[in-house]
């Protein structure tokens, strides 16, 4: 079979994650007589680079993600690469499809497209009308093409019931194919292990993730002037940078400017290599999110035996069941409240990480996930 990839949308994130290890999966498969895959240039998919003689990959310069070069490679570049490769199926694991006869299969990961009740609606048309139209213009991307599609996947239950409701699709139509840890993940040596944080009393969280509107960095300065008024000795990481946004930037000069530096202290890009050192580094995980079709960072944790406080919203409560603590996500006293409780009661704590443990050895791996997509959506077995 000729296979054709497009993770073209997949930067970085959870989406990029799940387009590594799908494209590890199919980079030396049997069944797989050649591969093209479109990426995005200088996003890591470079490491595949030279692994086989029938791979192909396209790069594409981030100029293309940009509202009208989006157009141009979802309506010219990628269609007349699929036919000059004369592809047999193609899987577009980033959002939207390609217009084709081919069989393809979507994947759906954008929460916008699930969620139109959401808080963030009025507070991205509040507070940045630039992305505020710019997710509304990718909306009208997503929902024109998907007629291309011959088969959507979803990453949970919850996305699945939404995105069929929504958009009038049957639920048999629709399918789930979940995430896992990913292969470029791996566990410190026991030698190397710090078991957290040198001082006991201290609590160190780590927030893992690039700067969205979404992911609800800004309550983060009720929660930090709390921890300090309140004299906790508790720390959040942050894992961003000044030059990934506007919204990026602006938070770290409000950070400085509210004196919360000691409290919620910027660890910068984390690399693939860094992850299990810095989740070794810190006592738990947090994410206050208000949008997620899946999120990494949930199965990430338990695969790394840490604690999880998150939003208390569907698309959390479906993955951690639980083995998470939950809070109200625009309360940043219930937030405190959440884990100072969980800290002091260390029998619920680690009964939490223990079922996390649990889930992760009862969850499926990305080589069950790609025989998944071989037998229920390629067909080859």
């Amino acid at each position: 079979m000729k296979l054709f990839i497009n993770v073209s949308n997949l930067r970085f994130g959870g989406g990029k994650t799940v387009g590594m290890n799908i494209i590890n999966y199919y980079m030396l498969h049997p069944d797989i007589s050649s591969l093209v895959i479109a990426a995005p240039a200088g996003n890591g998919y470079e490491r595949f680079d030279g692994i086989s003689e029938k791979v192909k990959i396209v790069y594409f310069h981030k100029i293309f993600n940009t509202s009208v070069f989006k157009l141009i490679i979802t309506y010219i570049l990628l269609p007349v690469y699929q036919v000059a490769f004369k592809a047999d199926f193609i899987l577009s694991l980033g959002n939207v499809a390609i217009p084709t006869r081919k069989p393809q299969l979507l994947l759906i990961m954008m929460p916008y497209l699930a969620y139109p009740e959401s808080i963030m609606w009025e507070r991205i048309k509040k507070n940045n009308r630039k992305f505020y139209f710019y997710i509304r213009n990718v909306l009208r991307l997503i929902k024109a093409n998907l007629k291309y599609a011959s088969i959507l996947c979803v990453q949970t239950e919850v996305m699945k019931k939404r995105i069929s409701a929504l958009y009038n699709i049957p639920l048999d139509k629709v399918f789930v194919m979940p995430c896992a840890v990913s292969f470029t993940s791996s566990k410190l040596p026991e030698s190397a292990v710090k078991a957290g944080s040198s001082n006991s009393k201290e609590i160190k969280l780590l927030f893992l993730s690039k700067y969205y509107l979404h992911k609800n960095f800004e309550i983060l300065y009720e929660v930090g002037r709390e921890i300090l008024n309140r004299k906790l000795d508790i720390k959040i990481s942050v894992t961003i940078e000044p030059e990934e946004n506007e919204g990026s930037r602006e938070f770290l000069e409000n950070i400085a400017k509210l004196n919360l530096g000691a409290v919620i202290v910027n660890k910068g890009n984390i690399t693939l290599e860094q992850i299990p050192y810095v989740y070794d580094e810190h006592d738990g995980v947090f994410l206050p999110t208000f949008l997620e079709s899946f999120s990494g960072t949930y199965i990430e944790s338990m695969y790394f035996g840490k604690p999880i406080f998150t939003s208390n919203l569907d698309f959390a409560e479906v993955v951690c069941k639980d083995a998470a603590y939950y809070f109200d996500p625009v309360d940043a006293n219930d937030i405190i409240d959440t884990i100072v409780e969980a800290f002091d009661d260390p029998v619920e704590l680690t009964r939490k990480v223990d079922r996390g443990n649990q889930m992760i050895a009862e969850s499926p791996s990305w080589n069950d996930i790609g025989k998944f997509i071989d037998e229920k959506i390629l067909k080859l077995s």
